[in-house]
């Protein structure tokens, strides 16, 4: 281990914290599988540099080109294994529970969703209307779709390479937003994304709103190819 560098083995909190064994062999057998392990590393690798400076991928693989991430299997779920991680995900040796969240969510949207829907067979992804159920079961596995709510979701989509004044700008946008008791999507990185979700909490929180959605729409490649998305 390095100085700017950390190990740990963290357990799931809301996602896939209880399967059964045969789910387990599926994931830990699944992650490693060519054309898969690369993606879930390197999305990984994102979640976990999440906040850097770095804006370069090849750069951050450079730098933690010797970064592993494995499924551990256990009783009754997984674990997940990070070697030479990125520090800044960690306080006081302890990973930050929402990177550690949204670690998870990368095994679910990649890993898991990658078994239930390209390699079961119940999807018909050459036809529009199978990549749309296709769609449906991803989100309603994510929990995205909350029935017998209101339709408040807001989406906000914008670059992250953006000016101070502009960034500024998207913040006061989703500042008035939280304040009408609005919830933000957005593409999933800073700037034009970051603002919006940063300026509803604010928003959010003046009106007394414990139950704010903060949502990030994304797809692997661009994760895999734009760290700080």
């Amino acid at each position: 281990m390095t100085e700017d560098k950390n190990t740990a083995r963290i357990s799931p909190y809301g996602h896939l914290d209880i399967l059964s064994q045969a789910e387990v062999n599926l994931l830990v057998k699944a992650s490693g599988a060519d054309g898969c392990y690369d993606i879930f590393r390197r999305c990984s690798l994102a979640v976990l540099n999440v906040g850097s400076d770095l804006d370069d991928t090849k750069e951050v693989l450079e730098k933690y080109r010797d970064f592993d991430i494995q499924v551990i299997s256990r009783e009754r779920g997984v674990k997940l294994e990070v070697e030479n991680a990125p520090a800044s995900a960690f306080v006081d040796g302890e990973m930050i529970t929402g990177i550690r969240e949204h670690l998870f969510a990368v095994l679910r949207d990649i890993v898991y969703a990658r078994n239930e829907i390209e390699l079961s067979g119940r999807f018909d992804l050459k036809d529009s209307s199978g990549i749309t159920n296709a769609v449906f079961h991803i989100l309603r596995n994510a929990s995205i779709i909350e029935p017998q709510s209101e339709p408040d979701l807001v989406i906000c989509w914008g670059g992250h390479s953006i000016s101070r004044g502009e960034y500024e700008y998207t913040k006061e946008v989703g500042h008035e937003l939280g304040l009408r008791g609005l919830n933000i999507g957005t593409g999933c990185g800073p700037g034009a994304m970051k603002g919006p979700m940063k300026g509803a909490t604010i928003g959010h929180s003046k009106q007394r709103i414990y139950s704010g959605r903060y949502v990030g729409i994304t797809e692997p490649g661009i994760i895999a190819a734009e760290s700080p998305n």
